[in-house]
């Protein structure tokens, strides 16, 4: 089923808005359910309706989708481009050939200003633990107070 198909089952143009969409296809399959209806005919065209509308709305959702990508697309590509005009333009070495360090520490030259320590597992384990028996001795307390 073809979605010029979709839009004449429905009873609906092809400029249709996704709210007319779906106000055809409910008051359609109210009219067509086969709880209100005995006869064969109407639950095919119960059937139809139901199709029609899924395949609207998957083509609604794909359409959906590739502007969200296309958004994304772009959104990444401008700050490509920024951070590249930035790094080339703005922070190249000959900028702060001058520049010194007033506190006289030698900071080696793969140093980044937003370069992280990396945690331990010790830590990080610790930190766990440490909470994990704050709560179970929480827990026992209040069970003994009450």
């Amino acid at each position: 089923m073809n979605t010029a198909d979709c839009y004449q089952i429905l009873g609906i143009k092809k400029d249709a808005s996704q709210k007319e969409i779906k106000s055809a296809y409910r008051r359609l399959s109210l009219k067509y359910h086969p709880d209100r209806n005995k006869d064969e005919k109407d639950a095919e065209k119960f059937k139809q309706v139901i199709e029609a509308y899924q395949i609207l709305r998957l083509e609604e959702k794909s359409k959906n989708k590739k502007s969200e990508i296309d958004i994304a697309y772009t959104y990444a590509e401008f700050w490509r481009q920024y951070d590249k005009k930035v790094n080339e333009e703005q922070f190249n070495r000959e900028n702060f050939a001058e520049f010194r360090n007033p506190f006289g520490a030698n900071v080696p030259e793969s140093y980044s200003h937003n370069q992280e320590k990396e945690s331990s597992q010790i830590s990080t384990h610790l930190i766990l633990y440490i909470g994990l028996g704050a709560v179970a001795l929480y827990i026992i307390i209040s069970g003994i107070l009450k």
